[in-house]
């Protein structure tokens, strides 16, 4: 599908007239109709290159596509690629075989098959029209559309019409003689051409009735309008002739030829192509100079293009002109185009090699070879000479003499003959390698021995050069506008002789340029070219042209043109450098020159020569520019180089990864784990599709746009999850491109571990962990904690058994025998009245040892709960200080943490027996409840209070209130102690939950308590 971003019907259209209008502005310099057929540039493709066979029917649509009717199906072609097309919509073909193909101005494309059946392609969506359509049963031979919108259809069953969705019968209903309707076409005045079996006739534009222009007819293949309005037609068995103009008699419009002919076409130009059946192709430049002719298959005005000469096939059936002015035909084994190339081939004689060239007066070039004789190459074609001899090197002076030599001698142009200078001086040597005329009558002569000769005079002269060491040879020679000789050498030399003053060029001034091979003078600056570039030689130093992209090579040939630009022969080709460019780089170094290539694309045969003949490259008199290859002669006219101004038009054809392709729509979705991703492009560029440059991007990975070059896919490895869009632009081989070019729309899904619900999975997954691992933690510290708790029981009751067997017993010793001491004193006496009140201080400190060895001895234990051990607490103490102790639990222990337990119990015991010693309290209160999430011990007391500063600081030689607030902490609780005088005390500590209850009082588990239903 074509992307949503390409260009319109109406633009392409625009675009298409724009091109069109170029070519033809450029076409008034020169017209094509001097060209042999055998000057355009041809191109083959056949079976072996994936063209079909059997191509019945050639259309451009207005994308650009040049579409393939064959008898196996419809296939497209972008100019690299063919394609068998079918429809993504609408269903497949109903037939195979095509007959016929229209591409409508606006756009899609009519497909006409055998057998009665048609179809209409738009923007890869097919409607398919059989019998029930109304569509007549047979052949659909030919579409075509009148200027009302009206598609017309030619079958074996007679002639049709589509209108709202139908097609219906329409030969007899407008007068049409005939019952078969075998082709037609529509011309520049809106008329309908339509060949039957019996006539040819036309239908006025807006007209009811057939009018015939004449019975004259054999088998019709196809119907044609010449440029000046006659129709022309070409008969299975009558040729190619034209019938009908609009004033005079048909012969007058023409010539007719007689071959079997499948077609015929008019190009821009006015120039007829013909396709034959069996013959190649035929071409007539100019109809009206051959106007009542018969022109047989041998006639050269029919110039011929045939297999032998590189065609497909000798068997061609169909003929278009697409929107760049290419010319193709399809033919039993594949696909032709001929173009106008930029360079133009000379027409020279056939094996001719070793090309020595000069200006001629009269225009165009003499060429002189080593075997076929002196000829003179011009647009018009060759002129040959009497002088076979062989021709190794040619010059021209500025006074218009014109220099030949060769391996007999030398010979001067007088008025295009060749004369008889005289012979070398040196018999046996087998030529001359550079000659240039001295402007004295004489002339300057390389030959392939040390130093250099003149002729002067009637006689020769040698210079051996001494200022070299080896003696060379010049391989080439020039004189300058001063008169002075430049003679260029091999190894990286260059001589300038002023008289008998000589000054040498090389490494030491800056030249590197490798064997010289071309020289040119211009003013202050001699241009010197060879086997490594270019080099100027200005005010006694040489300065190296560096160009840009690849280096020049091999130039063999230098010269510029009437608007100052250089061209040489190089060996990329011939190159042409801008003459502001190479100004620039004469003033900075830096500067690098672009340079424009014209190769085999451009119809260069060969590579131009890298050694001799010498210079390969001539401007002649009238501007042209001519160079010499090594299998040829071209031409150029630099005022009219042929430019395409039509932008191609660019299509995403295909995405691929790794599960599969998919063709390209406005929006593709593509799966996770996509390793490798392709995406295919294309434009419809037909005349040099091989220099289609193409650029992409994907938005949202590239952050510039990539240079393609010639490559026609993108290739992404692992794209991330995300939406992009991928654009793609394409120039054509004049760099005129579209910047909207195409895109579509990537969505490369997420893997499961890439979706946003995974990340919060895993980020739940590591917070359980963290927590599992925290309570984990939790449950080996509360261990540790309850074993140092167990190790610190044992120890308490290790410690109250010795203070009992001990320091208790020994006392109680005492006070026995202090008692008995004392019972012997007198009851009245002072001292024993001072004993007994000693004995009775003893009691007290014994009743307090003892309630502290109990305090030490005592403990909940493991599986006491503390409700339990609280209410046994008060009971005790109630019983042996006749003070109540009221507790109250409200609150569900089962699940108690020990350490927490214990702590709790101690805390409740030191708060009682504190308020029972100390406060005088009359009734202390304990309750054990819930607040929130907190575990809560309440002790309160209404005794007389504890002083702000003993709350704060506590009392000297009393630890209770700090062993309560340590045991609160260490339960993982937070105690509060408030007090006042003459108020009461409350002892108050908070333990969370999921302290006290580890693992078994948490929230939820309490609120599912709270809303479970038993079963």
């Amino acid at each position: 599908m074509r992307p949503a971003c390409t260009r319109s019907r109406g633009w392409n259209a625009l675009l298409a007239l724009a091109g069109w209008l170029a070519f033809a502005v450029g076409a008034a310099a020169m017209d094509n109709r001097d060209r042999d057929l055998a000057q355009y540039y041809h191109t083959a493709w056949t079976v072996r290159e994936g063209a079909p066979g059997q191509v019945t029917a050639l259309a451009q649509t207005s994308d650009g596509y040049l579409w393939l009717g064959t008898q196996t199906g419809l296939y497209r072609f972008d100019g690299v690629r063919f394609e068998r097309y079918r429809p993504r919509e609408g269903g497949d073909f109903l037939a195979s075989s095509v007959a016929s193909l229209y591409a409508p101005p606006s756009g899609g494309l009519w497909v006409g098959f055998r057998y009665g059946v048609a179809s209409y392609i738009d923007k890869d969506r097919a409607t398919h029209y059989a019998g029930e359509s109304g569509l007549p049963s047979g052949t659909v031979y030919a579409l075509a559309r009148t200027p009302d919108g009206t598609i017309w259809a030619a079958t074996f069953n007679g002639l049709a019409a589509f209108d709202r969705g139908r097609w219906k019968p329409m030969g007899q209903a407008l007068g049409l003689p005939g019952n078969r309707a075998r082709t037609l076409a529509t011309d520049r005045a809106g008329r309908l051409w339509v060949a039957t079996e019996d006539v040819l006739a036309w239908l006025p534009k807006g007209g009811d009735r057939f009018r015939i222009a004449t019975r004259d007819v054999g088998r019709i293949n196809r119907i044609a309008e010449a440029p000046d309005g006659a129709i022309w037609v070409a008969e299975a068995d009558g040729g190619v002739r034209p019938v009908w103009t609009a004033a005079s008699d048909p012969q007058t419009a023409g010539p007719s030829l007689r071959l079997s002919s499948a077609g015929l076409l008019f190009d821009r130009e006015g120039a007829l192509w013909t396709p034959t059946l069996g013959n190649g192709i035929r071409r007539v430049p100019r109809v009206r100079e051959l106007a009542g002719r018969v022109v047989g298959p041998d006639d050269p005005n029919a110039q011929r293009f045939q297999e032998r000469d590189g065609m497909s096939s000798d068997y061609a059936t169909a003929v278009i002109q697409d929107r760049e002015g290419n010319l193709w035909f399809g033919g039993s084994r594949g696909l032709d185009r001929f173009r106008v190339s930029r360079l133009l081939p000379a027409m020279q004689p056939p094996g001719a090699t070793d090309f020595a060239m000069v200006a001629a007066a009269s225009g165009g070039v003499w060429v002189g070879t080593k075997s076929h004789p002196l000829a003179h190459l011009g647009l018009d074609g060759i002129t040959r000479t009497n002088l076979a001899q062989a021709i190794t090197a040619a010059s021209r002076d500025p006074g218009g003499s014109t220099w030949l030599g060769g391996p007999n001698g030398l010979w001067r142009l007088h008025g295009g003959e060749p004369e008889m200078i005289a012979p070398l001086p040196y018999p046996d040597y087998s030529g001359v390698q550079a000659i240039v005329g001295d402007g004295k009558g004489g002339a300057w002569v390389s030959l392939n021995r040390p130093g250099i000769y003149r002729y002067s005079g009637g006689a020769w002269t040698h210079d051996p050069l001494p200022a070299f060491a080896n003696d060379p040879a010049p391989l080439v020679l020039a004189r300058d506008h001063r008169g002075h000789v430049w003679m260029g050498f091999a190894r990286n030399t260059v001589l300038e002789r002023d008289g008998a003053r000589d000054t040498t060029y090389g490494a030491r001034e800056g030249l590197a340029i490798g064997n010289v091979t071309a020289l040119l003078d211009d003013g202050p600056a001699m241009w010197v070219g060879g086997e490594l570039g270019i080099a100027a030689i200005v005010g006694g130093r040489a300065r190296m042209i560096v160009t840009r992209g690849d280096p020049l090579r091999g130039v063999s040939g230098l010269v510029r043109d009437r608007r100052g630009d250089f061209w040489a022969s190089a060996a990329q080709g011939v190159v042409r450098i801008r003459a502001a460019d190479m100004a620039h780089a004469l003033d900075d170094p830096a500067f690098r020159p672009a340079v424009a290539v014209f190769d085999s694309l451009d119809g260069l045969p060969g590579t131009p020569a890298q050694f001799r003949p010498l210079p390969t490259a001539v401007v002649a008199d009238d501007g042209r520019l001519w160079f010499a290859t090594t299998s040829g002669i071209v031409s150029i006219d630099p005022a009219d180089v042929p430019r395409n101004a039509l932008a191609p038009t660019v299509f995403v054809r295909s995405i691929t990864t790794d599960a599969g392709t998919w063709p390209a729509t406005a929006e593709i979705g593509i799966p996770a784990h996509t390793e490798r991703l392709r995406i295919a492009f294309t434009a419809t560029s037909l005349t040099m599709p091989e220099r289609v440059r193409f650029r992409y991007r994907m938005e949202g990975i590239d952050t510039r746009w990539r240079d393609a070059g010639n490559d026609r896919e993108a290739i992404y490895t692992d794209p991330p999850p995300g939406r992009y869009v991928f654009r793609v632009v394409a120039s054509n081989e004049d760099g005129v491109g579209d910047e909207a070019g195409a895109s579509t729309v990537i969505v490369v899904a997420r893997a499961f571990y890439q979706m946003p619900w995974f990340y919060v999975l895993c980020a739940i997954v590591v917070a359980l962990l963290i927590w599992a691992a925290f309570l984990a933690r939790l449950r080996r510290i509360s261990v540790e904690l309850r074993a140092r708790l167990q190790e610190r029981h044992a120890e308490r009751e290790r410690i109250a058994r010795d203070l009992h067997d001990t320091l208790l017993q020994s006392i109680q010793g005492l006070t026995m025998r202090f008692q008995a001491i004392a019972n012997r004193v007198p009851p009245d006496d002072p001292l024993r009245v001072a004993m007994e009140g000693a004995l009775d201080r003893a009691d007290e400190a014994m009743v307090e040892a003892r309630d502290r060895v109990r305090d030490l001895r005592t403990s909940v234990g493991e599986s006491g709960r503390l409700d339990v051990a609280l209410r046994e607490l008060a009971a005790a103490y109630a019983t042996e200080h006749t003070v109540p102790v009221v507790v109250t639990v409200s609150a569900e222990l089962r699940h108690l943490d020990g350490l927490v337990r214990d702590e709790l119990y101690g805390i409740a015991r030191e708060a009682i027996h504190n308020a029972i010693a100390h406060a005088h309290a009359s009734r202390i209160d304990v309750e054990l409840r819930f607040e929130g999430c907190d575990l809560v011990l309440s002790v309160r007391d209404d005794g007389r209070g504890i002083d702000q500063v003993v709350l704060r600081d506590g009392r000297d030689g009393h630890w209770g209130l700090r062993g309560i607030r340590e045991r609160a902490i260490a339960a993982g609780g937070v105690p509060s102690i408030a007090s006042r005088l003459d108020g009461g005390t409350e002892i108050l500590v908070r333990v969370p939950a999921a302290r006290a209850f580890p693992g078994h009082h948490t929230p939820f588990r309490r609120w599912w308590r709270r809303v479970r239903v038993p079963f």
